[in-house]
């Protein structure tokens, strides 16, 4: 579903130096947002999920939160929670009171967690800086190197004052898009492991479905 591809980059330069000065500038930024992840431990943050279809029309709004801890994470809307320990995933469905558990891989990890798309940029993303909207913002477009992805391309703006995401708009090659806006973002937390992991004792109801 597309909600699930969240829970995480056009137009060709003339001038070929003008290519090498944009990409310089987007990975540059990119970079200090990396670090800046880097140092900060564990994070949660509040965001708001727009899913749009291929007329541009928003077709699924959510707002929820997401917490973060090296490549495990947790996030919950009021109608879906997911929590991933690294390895596992187990999303669950309020509406139909079950749980999928699966063992994603990194391509489909990063469609749910937008962090992903940062923190593993260089390997799998072409970057240019596009125009700000103003000198508090930088604002990346990434584009997979890789041809004939689900992705066809991610722009993120970042805030120049904390060198951290302030929102994802992922394109999809569907012509679908989403888009993510962060805020109340807190650092420096210390989340246990049994956040990133689904406690069947919280969901008594819940019908466990191993799709592994």
């Amino acid at each position: 579903m597309k909600l699930s591809r969240i829970l995480l980059f056009c137009a060709t330069l003339l001038l070929a130096n003008a290519q090498v000065a944009q990409a310089q500038n987007g990975t540059a930024a990119l970079d200090r947002v990396v670090e800046k992840i880097r140092r900060s431990g564990d994070l949660s943050a509040a965001f708001t999920l727009t899913v749009y279809n291929a007329l541009n029309e928003p077709v699924d709004k959510q707002s929820g939160t997401i917490k973060l801890s090296g490549d495990k994470f947790y996030w919950t809307t009021p109608a879906m929670t997911v929590w991933y320990n690294g390895q596992l995933q187990w999303a669950y469905v309020k509406a139909s009171e079950e749980v999928n558990l699966t063992e994603p891989t990194p391509a489909e990890i990063a469609s749910i967690n937008p962090y992903t798309l940062i923190t593993t940029y260089k390997q799998k993303f072409n970057v240019k800086a596009l125009k700000a909207k103003n000198s508090q913002q930088r604002v990346a477009e990434l584009t997979p190197k890789k041809k004939g992805t689900q992705i066809d391309r991610v722009v993120l703006t970042v805030n120049a004052s904390n060198w951290m995401p302030q929102s994802f708009q992922i394109y999809y090659s569907d012509r679908t898009h989403s888009t993510i806006a962060l805020s109340r973002l807190v650092t420096g937390q210390n989340f246990s492991d049994a956040t990133f992991v689904f406690d069947k004792k919280q969901y008594p109801k819940a019908e466990v479905i191993d799709l592994r």
